[in-house]
């Protein structure tokens, strides 16, 4: 070997060993970097057999990131649908320690109380207090209903709201991977490093997981295409464009909007090509599925008291009798709902009849529809100022509340049950919801951490094993500058001979 080989052979050293320390030190630097990858200098034989760095590139697992990107958006639909729930649940009040599907303010505890209170009345049917007593059950229970209804109103407009935010968030943030997309394919096209825009190009993707559930495809020059867990283009060259109208008001007949993406409906029921994950999955299912089914239940049970407190005619002259509502009516209305179908948004307009409010014995004579007029009173004896003691109207209304009546199956809380016990299979149904997104929540939470730390384990940066590469590499390098040196010596004494 001829000395100037020598001295090429050390400066080439010395050169692939700067470079990767400075890889290995640009490792450590971003060690606590949660989104930064480890980074290596690929070293290949050169020009005269001398070792060159050829290239920066940095550790990945395909199959690992596709985990974690599925864990993220089943963690976040979870988590909006088990908020949302929460926030319904909090409505009923506090659960009983005895029956967990019991709450103090929900319409079954109501309804208990009103029962109780239409028993205490009974007992004593000539005392004022009794009647008065009842009524205000009868109206504490109709504005528990309203205010039950506004609550599913609400929760529906905030997952409105918050669809309408994912979103804009979508957006920008297919905003953001097309920059670091097209710099990536340029930058593989040219041999640049481009390995931290990879890394960035990652947590942006990992933040679109969290939003929507999605999957990618690496194509050729490290170009990367992103679709929705259904199929529909998120990002193909160019970003697509997701659309949403946001809804001002909600009502139980108000039916919220889809959102689009490359004008395909990915949020409506019923179409192909809905997204099955991440929040605004979540956000769309609490809005169109769950709280309406949470809604329709409250309007049965508002339907069911306004069948079960009816009135009659009691002259048997007219035929057929033609009911009217009694205690409970849907707003100034006197009809009787039809058997078996839900009337959406009754819970939000059920209220107690003036006339009882205004005279409570009319509960226990009846005719409260006619203001104790003609023939829906029960009370023979209250047109002669008698029959204070009559019971039978108000036992009649007792039984009621446990007698077993059509409901629609539709709402999920059954068919055939009292109106009573539908209220209990009502706050059942949302206390089971609340409890298996709760869990839901917490398993996808666990799977969650579990692919990040594998995905960290295989692709992050070890401390440990830098600072040994850095101690390899300093030996490397001091081993070329000794060689260095000594073809330094050589030259000097050659040259001194000379």
């Amino acid at each position: 070997m001829s000395l100037a080989t020598a001295l090429d052979g050390a400066f080439a050293g010395i050169s692939v060993t700067s470079a990767q320390m400075a890889v290995v030190s640009r490792n450590i630097a971003n060690q606590s970097n949660p989104a930064a990858t480890r980074k290596i200098a690929n070293v290949v034989t050169g020009y005269g057999g001398l070792p060159v760095v050829s290239s920066i590139s940095r550790t990945a697992d395909s199959a690992l990131s596709a985990t974690l990107l599925s864990a993220n958006s089943n963690q976040s639909q979870q988590s909006a649908i088990s908020n949302s729930l929460t926030q319904l649940q909090s409505t009923l009040g506090t659960a009983s320690s005895s029956n967990s599907s019991s709450y103090s303010q929900s319409p079954s505890a109501l309804i208990e109380q009103l029962s109780s209170s239409l028993q205490s009345y009974a007992a004593a049917p000539q005392n004022l207090a009794g009647g008065q007593a009842a009524v205000q059950a009868a109206q504490n229970l109709a504005d528990g209903l309203n205010s039950a209804s506004a609550a599913v109103q609400n929760v529906r407009e905030q997952a409105d709201q918050g669809m309408a935010s994912s979103v804009t968030t979508i957006n920008n943030l297919l905003s953001q991977f097309t920059q670091l997309n097209n710099t990536i394919i340029s930058g593989s096209q040219s041999g640049a490093d481009v390995s931290d825009a990879e890394d960035q190009r990652d947590k942006v993707l990992q933040q679109l997981s969290g939003q929507i559930g999605i999957t990618t495809v690496t194509r050729a020059n490290n170009d990367v295409a992103i679709y929705t867990d259904s199929g529909v283009t998120l990002f193909d060259k160019t970003a697509r464009t997701v659309t949403f109208n946001p809804t001002s008001d909600f009502s139980a007949t108000t039916q919220g909007n889809a959102v689009y993406a490359d004008g395909v409906p990915i949020t409506a029921q019923g179409s192909p090509m809905s997204i099955h994950s991440g929040a605004l999955a979540g956000l769309a299912a609490i809005r169109d599925q769950i709280a309406p089914t949470y809604e329709s239940q409250l309007d049965e049970v508002a339907r069911g008291l306004i069948n079960q407190f009816q009135e009659t005619d009691q002259s048997g002259s007219n035929s057929p009798a033609t009911p009217q509502a009694g205690l409970f009516t849907n707003g100034s209305s006197l009809a009787v709902p039809a058997s078996g179908t839900v009337v959406p948004g009754l819970a939000a307009t059920i209220q107690v009849s003036a006339n009882a409010i205004a005279d409570p014995t009319l509960l226990r004579d009846g005719g409260i529809s006619t203001n104790g007029q003609g023939v829906y009173v029960y009370n023979s004896g209250r047109a002669q100022g008698t029959g204070t003691g009559y019971t039978t109207r108000l036992n009649q209304l007792i039984s009621n509340l446990s007698q077993p009546m059509t409901f629609d199956s539709s709402a999920e809380a059954g068919q055939q049950a009292s109106v009573s016990d539908y209220a209990d299979a009502s706050a059942s149904w949302l206390g089971a919801q609340v409890q298996q997104a709760s869990a839901n929540t917490n398993y996808s939470a666990t799977v969650q951490n579990a692919a990040s730390s594998a995905l960290s384990n295989a692709t992050g940066v070890n401390l440990d094993t830098e600072l040994s590469n850095m101690l390899v590499l300093e030996q490397s390098y001091q081993a070329s500058a000794k060689l260095m040196s000594a073809v330094n010596t050589l030259y000097t004494a050659l040259f001194q001979a000379a």
